[in-house]
């Protein structure tokens, strides 16, 4: 991948937000499934940027393996009311405490400034700050596996 020109290619791309209600950038950033006509008009809507000329130049630069969904995801983001959602379970309900409730919160902020997580990352800081264990510290094995699971 030629890094400096993948890195361009990312800065040309901050201006999705001019697209931000494009229906697969949306769905995208509320963390909602693309249907595949959703993937295909993202395709179009990249490949037919200037800045990226073609589909062909485009996986020069950054591989053709790249994950479209997630490069597009890691450009305008992920909305906290989103990941929340996601996180619904352990934010409303009455059988975790307030510590657990934090813990999940601290996930949900990183996921909104990062976009996208390692599910090791729950074993080391910030997420081993109030527990050395980090989420086996705060969760039994059900619940971190759910936690992991969203997470992914």
């Amino acid at each position: 991948m030629n890094l400096a020109r993948a890195k361009q290619y990312k800065r040309q791309f901050r201006r999705l937000e001019e697209h931000e209600n494009h229906i697969a950038i949306a769905k995208l950033k509320r963390n909602i499934p693309l249907t595949d006509a959703d993937l295909a008009s993202l395709e179009e809507l990249l490949f037919n940027a200037e800045a990226v000329e073609s589909r062909e130049k485009f996986e020069e630069v950054c591989g053709k393996n790249l994950n479209l969904k997630l490069f597009i995801r890691q450009l305008v983001g992920l909305d906290r009311n989103a990941a929340k959602q996601a996180f619904g379970k352990y934010l409303e309900a009455s059988s975790f405490n307030a510590t657990q409730i934090r813990f999940v919160e601290t996930i949900i902020d990183y996921l909104t400034q990062n976009v996208v997580m390692d599910a090791g990352l729950l074993y080391e800081p910030p997420f081993t700050d109030l527990h050395y264990e980090g989420l086996d510290g705060f969760f039994g094995a059900d619940d971190a596996d759910g936690i992991v699971s969203i997470v992914r």
